[in-house]
């Protein structure tokens, strides 16, 4: 009897438990060889699509020194575009990323802002405007159950590093249930045997 309770718990923890870990978006394994690389030429990246005007690069760029928040890459606004997105077939939760503006970039974005969207395409919410400059800025979004992701901005260039998302975690309610469900047998039979 003991044995199989204690299989029952370790069961209904494991099921419970089993939440997504962050995912964190450097673009530190990307070749970017002193230059700009299209994002939607690899796409999938991180298991999202980017669209045509997401760039990554590396902080050897001329005026793009302060462009990596960790390592060397970062990725990039495109060159004329005022909206960009990052989209998936599968939902995901959006944490936030780091943004700021490229120290060198004759026209800097002042502002961005994050819009996300669900699967029927329906707002699920927006950061508002965030000021941006030289120094990197954490965008906090917080975002659940995201499958488009669109980043506005008032003029000029941005970058962003370490895009943090991960894939939501399911409603504890049905292994719980489960996990109950068996108890309740197990004990009943316990019982009946005796």
């Amino acid at each position: 009897m003991k044995k199989t309770l204690f299989a029952l718990i370790a069961s209904a923890t494991l099921l419970m438990g089993g939440g997504a870990q962050a995912a964190v978006s450097n673009f530190d394994e990307l070749a970017t060889n002193g230059d700009f690389t299209s994002l939607s030429d690899i796409s999938p990246y991180a298991g999202l699509s980017w669209s045509d005007d997401w760039y990554a690069g590396d902080n050897t760029i001329d005026g793009y020194g302060n462009a990596a928040h960790s390592g060397k890459n970062f990725a990039v606004n495109g060159f004329g575009s005022d909206a960009v997105s990052v989209s998936s077939a599968k939902a995901f939760d959006f944490a936030g990323a780091w943004f700021a503006a490229p120290q060198g970039a004759a026209d800097k974005a002042s502002w961005i802002d994050i819009s996300a969207y669900d699967a029927s395409n329906h707002l699920i919410g927006a950061t508002g405007q965030v000021a941006i400059g030289d120094g990197y800025v954490w965008v906090t979004a917080n975002f659940k159950n995201v499958s488009s992701l669109t980043v506005t901005r008032d003029n000029g260039w941005y970058v962003m590093d370490d895009f943090t998302a991960a894939a939501p975690v399911p409603e504890p309610g049905p292994p719980l249930m489960l996990g109950i469900g068996m108890l309740v047998l197990v004990v009943a039979r316990r019982r009946s045997s005796r």
